[in-house]
């Protein structure tokens, strides 16, 4: 971290709102992007980004520099997004149980102008679990190296090429039938 972020976190930490904003703006970019990678919905990620910084801002004073500031907003970003991602599946299973002849019209919007091999691959991942599609997305999507996955997980190498090794396998049997 250099050294102009470690003076404006401190500087937002004493309650200066100008240096935390320009945090924001360092960092905003790749917030959005992850919030959007994970949720698929931009509103959705619009949402969460606004959380994400709220959350950020008011547990600043637990930022303790033992990780790169990055990698503490990732983590807030990921937790908030898996929650909302939760929560909008039980509301969401709830409304089918409810509705005769359901239709999702956000997977029609994600789905429908891409071939069935694309779908297929994007439905798969979704259905990883929660830390196996993190580490895949982070790995395959986003172009992290393994130790940089570990790092910003909190977790060990070891850690990282084992959710890797056990999604690909998931994804290869998943996806058989398109090869």
């Amino acid at each position: 971290m250099d050294k102009q972020t470690v003076t404006l976190i401190r500087a937002a930490q004493n309650g200066n709102q100008n240096a935390f904003h320009q945090l924001v703006s360092q960092y905003d970019s790749r917030i959005m992007g992850l919030a959007l990678q994970i949720l698929k919905n931009k509103e959705d990620a619009e949402d969460i980004y606004q959380e994400v910084f709220l959350k950020a801002w008011r547990s600043l004073d637990s930022f303790e520099f033992k990780s790169d500031f990055y990698t503490w907003l990732y983590r807030i970003t990921t937790n908030t997004c898996y929650s909302y991602r939760t929560g909008k599946q039980r509301h969401h299973m709830e409304n089918i149980s409810l509705e005769e002849g359901y239709h999702d019209a956000y997977e029609d919007e994600r789905l429908g102008d891409r071939d069935d091999r694309q779908a297929g691959i994007i439905a798969a991942v979704d259905e990883l679990p929660q830390k196996q599609k993190t580490v895949f997305i982070l790995r395959y999507y986003q172009g992290h190296k393994i130790q940089d996955i570990a790092n910003l997980l909190g977790c060990t190498t070891g850690t990282v090429k084992r959710y890797l090794h056990r999604a690909t396998h998931k994804l290869r049997r998943e996806l058989a039938g398109y090869a």
